[in-house]
């Protein structure tokens, strides 16, 4: 996966290896006593990776906001067209009949809430604020851990190093 931004002047690209499709929270979460070294060793950079899926939901959820935001300011400019060609008045269909409403800014406030299209960019804005909750949550988890493990390889004898990065393989918890 690349990630580009711009620093200064020029493009700065980044790039880590795709993200599993399944991530197991206990093991990403959870310290393996039999493998001190291997967890620490990853534990970076899943947390950098978590960071990054965090910008992505976040840059999409703000996204959402701002679609939102048009879509409620081109929405009460129509409706302000319509009042101004209506003596004062717009109107709003309710169920099967259609009502004459006055147009005033306590009314503009709430006037598209029953609109499809608001109310489906509304349940994407929500549903990528829990996306965002997930992650802020597991990233949160990992950091912690990733605390702890610098705590403990300080007082870790090299000898004893030596035996546990060789039991067992290092991996990360969210790269394929």
């Amino acid at each position: 996966m690349e990630y580009k931004l711009k620093v200064g002047e020029r493009e700065l690209v980044m790039e880590h290896d795709d993200f599993k499709e399944r991530i197991n929270l206990e093991d990403l979460t959870k310290i393996n006593p039999a493998n001190i070294f291997g967890d620490s060793s990853t534990i970076s950079s899943d947390v950098g990776k978590l960071g990054l899926m965090k910008a992505e939901v976040y840059s999409d959820m703000q996204n959402v906001k701002l679609e939102i935001s048009f879509y409620e300011a081109e929405y009460v400019q129509k409706l302000r067209v319509e009042a101004s060609k209506n003596l004062g008045k717009y109107k709003v269909t309710l169920g099967e009949g259609t009502v004459e409403i006055k147009l005033t800014e306590t009314a503009l406030k709430t006037c598209f809430e029953s609109e499809e299209e608001w109310v489906q960019l509304k349940e994407s804005h929500i549903k990528l604020e829990k996306y965002w909750n997930y992650l802020d949550s597991i990233y949160w988890a990992a950091q912690d851990k990733s605390k702890k493990l610098n705590g403990m390889i300080d007082t870790v004898n090299p000898e004893l190093y030596k035996e546990l990065v060789e039991k067992e393989s290092t991996k990360s918890f969210l790269t394929k």
